[in-house]
């Protein structure tokens, strides 16, 4: 399984800390997060930043990055104030 941990923004709309998902690839990895939370937004996720076992991926691709069981993936928003 890969765990998929939401921080920030993401949790915060979404009431989710983390999931539990099959291997695969980062967007099968998102296919099943909208089947368990169908409230989901997709641009939500495309506008985040993502690491994978702490590398941050680039825009380019990154989703279809390929997750092996044990995989730990992160999505979330570098929020700031004042």
């Amino acid at each position: 399984m890969v765990k998929v941990i939401l921080l920030n923004l993401l949790r915060s709309k979404y009431s989710v800390e983390s999931e539990n998902v099959k291997a695969g690839t980062v967007d099968f990895a998102l296919v099943q997060l909208f089947a368990r939370h169908p409230g989901m937004q997709r641009q939500d996720f495309e506008a985040a930043v993502l690491f994978v076992n702490g590398v941050r991926l680039d825009r380019v691709n990154r989703f279809q990055t390929e997750l092996h069981d044990g995989d730990e993936v992160v999505f979330t928003h570098f929020v700031g104030g004042g």
